[in-house]
């Protein structure tokens, strides 16, 4: 049995990625390091490898979003030919309305249930115990599946986080989602379940790619220290040619053959410890996505994509939502 010592942060604290049998914990170094990335990992770490959550489930390291993706054929072809392609992982959610979409093309993959891991989201309009309890329900339902792998709260907008937060553990209780988690919550969200001694997310999806980790650096390292999983979207600067034509990533690309500047994205959000979740409808670009594996980043380029600053214009930011508890008596 083999253990590598992974990742650090960037300039500070950053995310540590120690791996075992392919499993990646995400630890917190005791002092500030470099990012150094041992030869190894590009042998070790696969599509197959898996982050170690603090819950004790383990979860892929790279998975298919589904975001603005069509429900109907286009969800379900680009499902199957992800789940044809060796993707573990779909993240979903209600407000992209594609659920039935994604639980359909799962079910008809001939892949073993507890084989894939599929996460959705709890939609603002749901907030409160008893209605976040009824439409995680329902969303098992209308996913077509026994259970949910990863349920997150989509957003802290409209508050009521505690007694939501409530409700989401006993959902996990009931069996009905494995691992339970935030999307676009910031350090005073997480906060609000600490102070209330409610157990602490799994995951927390928000956007992060270079352009922003600067900006959204304390929050990563409240996430590490807590040993919360950062999941990134945003990886690919929403396809954006003026962002992946920006001089760090076209000079940091040419330095890799073959390899695209979303490969190098996707590669630098893996090296930070992050895990990644691509989106496309096409069946090459899916390919394309999956070759992060077999390349690294060394420190110097790490360092320059990650000094890279912007906004993509593209996404929704929550992370200044006010603190609402809801009720909290337990």
């Amino acid at each position: 049995m083999v253990t590598f010592a992974l990742l650090a942060l960037l300039a500070c604290i950053a995310p540590v990625l120690a791996a075992k049998k392919k499993s990646i914990e995400v630890v917190v170094p005791k002092k500030s390091v470099e990012v150094v990335v041992p030869r190894a990992l590009s042998v070790e770490l696969a599509n197959t490898s898996t982050f170690a959550l603090n819950d004790g489930q383990k979860m892929p390291v790279i998975g298919l979003g589904v975001y603005v993706t069509k429900p109907g054929n286009e969800t379900y072809n680009a499902v199957k030919w992800a789940l044809n392609l060796g993707y573990r992982l779909v993240d979903t959610a209600e407000l992209y309305r594609n659920e039935k979409s994604v639980g359909k093309a799962i079910r008809d993959s001939g892949i073993p249930r507890e084989k894939i891991w599929v996460t959705t989201k709890l939609w603002d309009a749901h907030h409160g115990y008893e209605a976040a309890l009824a439409r995680g329900a329902e969303q098992v339902k209308e996913l077509g599946l026994e259970y949910i792998d990863l349920f997150l709260i989509h957003s802290p907008r409209t508050g009521k986080l505690v007694e939501t937060w409530d409700a989401l553990i006993e959902l996990k209780r009931r069996g009905l989602t494995k691992s339970i988690g935030v999307s676009n919550y910031n350090v005073q969200h997480i906060k609000a379940l600490v102070d209330h001694k409610r157990e602490l997310p799994a995951v927390n999806q928000f956007e992060m790619h270079p352009m922003v980790y600067a900006e959204r650096k304390p929050l990563v390292e409240y996430c590490v220290k807590n040993k919360i999983l950062v999941q990134a979207y945003g990886s690919m600067f929403f396809g954006k040619t003026e962002f992946l034509e920006d001089p760090a990533v076209v000079e940091v690309t040419a330095a890799h053959p073959g390899k695209t500047p979303a490969q190098v994205l996707l590669r630098w959000g893996l090296q930070m410890g992050f895990q990644v979740i691509p989106k496309s409808t096409k069946r090459h670009r899916l390919e394309e996505n999956m070759g992060i594996f077999d390349f690294e980043l060394s420190e110097a380029e790490m360092q320059r994509l990650s000094s890279m600053t912007g906004s993509l214009n593209a996404y929704w930011n929550p992370l200044g939502s006010p603190v609402d508890l809801g009720k909290t008596e337990l």
